[in-house]
Protein backbone atom coordinates (compact mmCIF):
# COMPACT_ATOMS: atom_id res chain seq x y z
CA UNK A 1 0.00 0.00 0.00
CA UNK A 2 1.60 3.09 -0.91
CA UNK A 3 2.15 6.13 1.31
CA UNK A 4 -0.55 8.02 -0.22
CA UNK A 5 -3.15 5.43 0.74
CA UNK A 6 -2.02 4.99 4.37
CA UNK A 7 -2.41 9.32 4.62
CA UNK A 8 -6.02 8.53 2.83
CA UNK A 9 -7.05 5.67 5.15
CA UNK A 10 -5.61 7.36 8.34
CA UNK A 11 -7.98 10.43 7.60
CA UNK A 12 -11.05 8.72 6.72
CA UNK A 13 -10.59 6.60 10.44
CA UNK A 14 -10.37 10.08 11.28
CA UNK A 15 -13.60 11.32 10.26
CA UNK A 16 -15.39 8.06 11.10
CA UNK A 17 -14.25 8.15 14.60
CA UNK A 18 -14.88 11.87 15.20
CA UNK A 19 -18.88 11.37 13.39
CA UNK A 20 -22.27 12.67 14.47
CA UNK A 21 -24.63 10.02 15.20
CA UNK A 22 -27.85 10.26 13.06
CA UNK A 23 -29.87 10.94 16.05
CA UNK A 24 -31.62 14.85 16.26
CA UNK A 25 -30.51 16.33 19.56
CA UNK A 26 -32.36 19.25 20.99
CA UNK A 27 -30.64 22.09 23.65
CA UNK A 28 -32.54 24.71 24.97
CA UNK A 29 -31.47 27.69 26.70
CA UNK A 30 -33.85 30.41 28.67
CA UNK A 31 -32.76 33.70 30.65
CA UNK A 32 -35.66 34.89 33.12
CA UNK A 33 -38.61 36.94 31.87
CA UNK A 34 -41.79 37.71 32.88
CA UNK A 35 -43.25 36.93 29.03
CA UNK A 36 -42.08 33.44 29.45
CA UNK A 37 -45.80 32.48 30.95
CA UNK A 38 -48.79 30.89 30.01
CA UNK A 39 -50.67 33.37 29.26
CA UNK A 40 -48.34 35.90 27.37
CA UNK A 41 -48.56 36.79 23.80
CA UNK A 42 -46.53 36.59 20.89
CA UNK A 43 -46.13 37.61 17.25
CA UNK A 44 -43.33 36.64 14.53
CA UNK A 45 -40.32 39.40 14.52
CA UNK A 46 -40.41 41.47 11.50
CA UNK A 47 -37.97 39.19 9.93
CA UNK A 48 -39.25 35.47 11.36
CA UNK A 49 -36.92 33.56 9.14
CA UNK A 50 -33.31 33.06 8.60
CA UNK A 51 -31.36 30.33 6.34
CA UNK A 52 -27.77 29.93 6.23
CA UNK A 53 -25.82 27.18 4.36
CA UNK A 54 -26.52 25.59 1.39
CA UNK A 55 -29.84 24.23 1.39
CA UNK A 56 -31.57 20.95 -0.05
CA UNK A 57 -34.07 22.20 -2.23
CA UNK A 58 -36.28 19.00 -1.27
CA UNK A 59 -36.13 20.40 2.34
CA UNK A 60 -35.90 24.44 2.22
CA UNK A 61 -39.18 25.33 0.11
CA UNK A 62 -42.45 27.92 0.50
CA UNK A 63 -44.29 24.86 1.76
CA UNK A 64 -41.90 23.31 4.34
CA UNK A 65 -41.70 27.03 5.79
CA UNK A 66 -45.75 27.44 5.59
CA UNK A 67 -45.37 24.19 7.51
CA UNK A 68 -43.44 25.42 10.03
CA UNK A 69 -44.78 28.61 10.15
CA UNK A 70 -48.54 26.79 11.32
CA UNK A 71 -47.05 24.14 13.22
CA UNK A 72 -44.61 26.59 15.57
CA UNK A 73 -48.19 29.01 16.45
CA UNK A 74 -50.28 25.98 17.22
CA UNK A 75 -47.30 24.22 19.38
CA UNK A 76 -47.09 27.76 21.20
CA UNK A 77 -51.00 27.56 21.77
CA UNK A 78 -51.29 24.55 22.97
CA UNK A 79 -48.53 25.59 25.86
CA UNK A 80 -50.76 28.90 26.55
CA UNK A 81 -49.22 31.93 24.37
CA UNK A 82 -51.67 33.64 22.57
CA UNK A 83 -50.84 34.92 19.12
CA UNK A 84 -51.32 38.83 18.31
CA UNK A 85 -51.61 40.03 14.97
CA UNK A 86 -48.78 42.88 15.65
CA UNK A 87 -45.54 42.89 16.73
CA UNK A 88 -46.24 46.11 18.84
CA UNK A 89 -48.49 44.21 20.77
CA UNK A 90 -46.77 41.46 21.63
CA UNK A 91 -44.71 40.12 24.54
CA UNK A 92 -42.37 37.78 22.77
CA UNK A 93 -41.78 38.02 19.06
CA UNK A 94 -40.68 34.72 17.54
CA UNK A 95 -38.04 33.85 14.99
CA UNK A 96 -36.25 30.92 13.83
CA UNK A 97 -32.95 29.98 11.78
CA UNK A 98 -32.46 27.05 9.74
CA UNK A 99 -28.87 26.30 9.02
CA UNK A 100 -28.04 23.35 6.28
CA UNK A 101 -24.57 21.97 5.43
CA UNK A 102 -23.54 18.80 3.12
CA UNK A 103 -21.72 16.22 5.11
CA UNK A 104 -19.76 13.51 4.39
CA UNK A 105 -19.95 10.06 6.62
CA UNK A 106 -16.41 8.42 5.53
CA UNK A 107 -16.12 4.43 6.51
CA UNK A 108 -12.68 2.38 6.15
CA UNK A 109 -13.22 -1.42 6.41
CA UNK A 110 -10.22 -4.10 5.06
CA UNK A 111 -10.84 -7.22 3.74
CA UNK A 112 -8.27 -10.24 2.92
CA UNK A 113 -4.60 -10.27 4.43
CA UNK A 114 -6.09 -11.66 7.54
CA UNK A 115 -4.46 -8.11 8.98
CA UNK A 116 -6.94 -5.63 11.29
CA UNK A 117 -5.93 -1.99 11.85
CA UNK A 118 -1.93 -1.19 11.45
CA UNK A 119 0.36 -3.72 10.34
CA UNK A 120 3.04 -3.86 7.61
CA UNK A 121 1.40 -6.01 4.96
CA UNK A 122 -2.46 -5.09 4.77
CA UNK A 123 -5.53 -6.46 3.03
CA UNK A 124 -7.37 -4.85 0.40
CA UNK A 125 -8.87 -1.39 1.87
CA UNK A 126 -12.05 0.72 1.06
CA UNK A 127 -13.09 3.68 1.50
CA UNK A 128 -16.69 4.48 1.26
CA UNK A 129 -18.72 7.88 1.74
CA UNK A 130 -22.24 8.85 2.00
CA UNK A 131 -23.19 12.62 1.70
CA UNK A 132 -25.91 13.86 3.51
CA UNK A 133 -27.05 16.67 4.83
CA UNK A 134 -26.64 18.34 8.25
CA UNK A 135 -29.60 20.44 9.20
CA UNK A 136 -29.82 22.48 12.55
CA UNK A 137 -33.14 24.74 13.73
CA UNK A 138 -32.69 27.55 16.17
CA UNK A 139 -36.13 28.78 17.30
CA UNK A 140 -35.86 32.09 19.28
CA UNK A 141 -38.15 33.90 21.72
CA UNK A 142 -37.31 37.69 22.19
CA UNK A 143 -38.89 39.75 24.89
CA UNK A 144 -40.36 42.80 22.67
CA UNK A 145 -40.09 45.12 25.15
CA UNK A 146 -36.50 44.75 25.96
CA UNK A 147 -34.94 42.56 22.92
CA UNK A 148 -33.69 40.49 24.90
CA UNK A 149 -33.29 36.94 23.61
CA UNK A 150 -35.12 35.15 26.58
CA UNK A 151 -35.69 31.48 24.93
CA UNK A 152 -33.91 29.37 22.33
CA UNK A 153 -34.46 25.97 21.70
CA UNK A 154 -32.22 23.97 18.97
CA UNK A 155 -32.47 20.59 17.02
CA UNK A 156 -29.41 19.39 15.48
CA UNK A 157 -29.62 16.00 13.15
CA UNK A 158 -29.14 14.58 9.83
CA UNK A 159 -32.06 15.48 7.55
CA UNK A 160 -33.81 14.27 4.19
CA UNK A 161 -36.80 15.40 2.62
CA UNK A 162 -39.25 13.26 4.94
CA UNK A 163 -38.22 15.74 7.88
CA UNK A 164 -39.81 17.92 6.04
CA UNK A 165 -43.41 16.35 6.42
CA UNK A 166 -46.34 17.89 8.64
CA UNK A 167 -45.91 15.20 11.46
CA UNK A 168 -41.83 15.57 11.53
CA UNK A 169 -41.94 18.96 11.48
CA UNK A 170 -44.66 18.84 14.51
CA UNK A 171 -42.48 16.06 16.43
CA UNK A 172 -39.48 18.21 16.30
CA UNK A 173 -41.17 21.01 17.73
CA UNK A 174 -42.75 19.62 20.38
CA UNK A 175 -39.71 18.47 21.27
CA UNK A 176 -37.77 21.80 21.37
CA UNK A 177 -40.70 23.53 23.10
CA UNK A 178 -41.20 20.56 25.71
CA UNK A 179 -39.76 22.84 28.33
CA UNK A 180 -40.86 26.18 27.36
CA UNK A 181 -42.57 27.50 31.08
CA UNK A 182 -46.26 27.51 30.65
Amino acid sequence: MTLTKWMAAAAALAITAGAVPASGKVAVDQASSPALARGSTFAWAPTPAIGIGLPDPTIANDITADRLRTITESTLAAKGYREVASPADADLLVSYTIVMLPETDAELSSFGGGCRAFCSRPGNVRLDTHRYTRGTMMLDLTERSTGRLVWRATSDKRVTAKDASQEKLAAVLREMTKSLPQ
